[in-house]
């Protein structure tokens, strides 16, 4: 006999149907089935990185296959530059699309291409990518190195707040997010991230960045690919633990989820992010018990470790809601 798919509880499913749901990061391949997709796994919008780190010119090209995508799918998908836009897809029963990017190299070390890049719907920017760039340091840079925040970095920062571009904490190295946090007025987000602390992983924050993105107003997104949540099979359960960790830590008001899945991504798009070794090999294959279209199955295992509905409902995306109010709306 074949295996048993497993069943969401009724309790489950109604929870999930009603909940507005927010994911961090969504790297995967975007056509009208997939949009469908999750649709039908009731995300209510996603985030998507247009461009990772490539040059303005390839950055405009790329924003526009989306905006095409996006025009040939209408029925199914809505761009979001307001937070009333997350109310409008749920309404009308589409994904709302958060464009973002990955990191700064695009603006090509000239700020009055972040006003742009807003007019044309950008609304989510990491100030690093895994290197050195001209706004500090990446992770994933040579061991040991870490310019901190520039100069110019502390412009770039205050210039997105000025513009209404949320920034994305993901991926600078320790001291360069130190000195970010010193320099942001705005609460940020991390889109796609976990705790060090359950899972000893370079890329992951420390209990003190997380006591300091709370006290910044930011919003923690919990990961499940991409290496970030564990090296076994049970993704999900350890998914959990890594918000129960940030629960016990940081509170329910600061927790997000960003899965970090790459689906139907071919592997010239993992090569493309030219990811250096200090993140070990590269494509990570896809955790086997987590993908968007068993996103209820997180809001079941929520409920199993005994987590009130209201605060669910706040993990799963209106913590993240309050952020897009907070930085596009005031």
């Amino acid at each position: 006999m074949p295996p048993r798919t497993p069943q969401i509880s009724a309790r489950a499913r109604q929870l999930h149907e009603s909940a507005i749901i927010i994911d961090g990061m969504c790297n995967s391949r975007l056509s009208g089935d997939y949009l469908d997709s999750l649709r039908k796994a009731g995300l209510t919008c996603t985030m998507v990185p247009v461009s990772i780190s490539a040059s303005f010119r390839q950055t405009v090209r790329q924003l526009c296959d989306v905006w095409n995508l996006l025009e040939k799918n209408q029925d199914k998908a809505l761009i979001v530059t307001h937070a009333d836009d997350v109310i409008r897809a749920k309404r009308e029963g589409k994904i709302g699309l958060v464009l973002a990017l990955e990191d700064t190299k695009q603006i090509e070390d000239d700020p009055d291409l972040l006003e742009v890049f807003h007019k044309l719907g950008i609304r989510r920017m990491q100030i690093t990518y895994t290197t050195q760039n001209s706004v500090g340091c990446g992770k994933g840079d040579r061991e040991g190195h870490d310019s901190g925040l520039s100069a110019f970095g502390v412009q770039v920062i205050k210039r997105m707040e000025e513009v209404g571009i949320l920034i994305d904490l993901c991926h600078p190295a320790d001291r360069t997010l130190a000195e970010a946090f010193e320099v942001l007025t705005k609460p940020a987000i991390f889109s796609h991230t976990n705790t060090r602390a359950v899972f000893q992983y370079h890329g992951n924050l420390t209990d003190q960045q997380l006591r300091t993105a709370k006290k910044k107003g930011c919003v923690v997104c919990i990961a499940a690919g991409g290496g970030l949540a564990s090296e076994g099979d049970r993704t999900l359960d350890k998914l959990v633990d890594h918000i129960d960790h940030a629960r016990d830590l940081i509170g329910i008001n600061s927790i997000g989820i960003g899965l970090t899945l790459f689906e139907g991504q071919d592997p010239s798009f993992t090569q493309a992010i030219k990811l250096p070794e200090r993140y070990g090999q590269w494509p990570r294959p896809l955790p086997k018990d987590v993908s968007f279209a068993r996103y209820p199955f997180i809001t079941e295992r929520l409920l199993q470790r005994g987590y009130p509905e209201a605060a669910i409902k706040s993990i799963l995306g209106e913590n993240v809601l309050d952020l897009f109010r907070k930085v596009w709306d005031e």
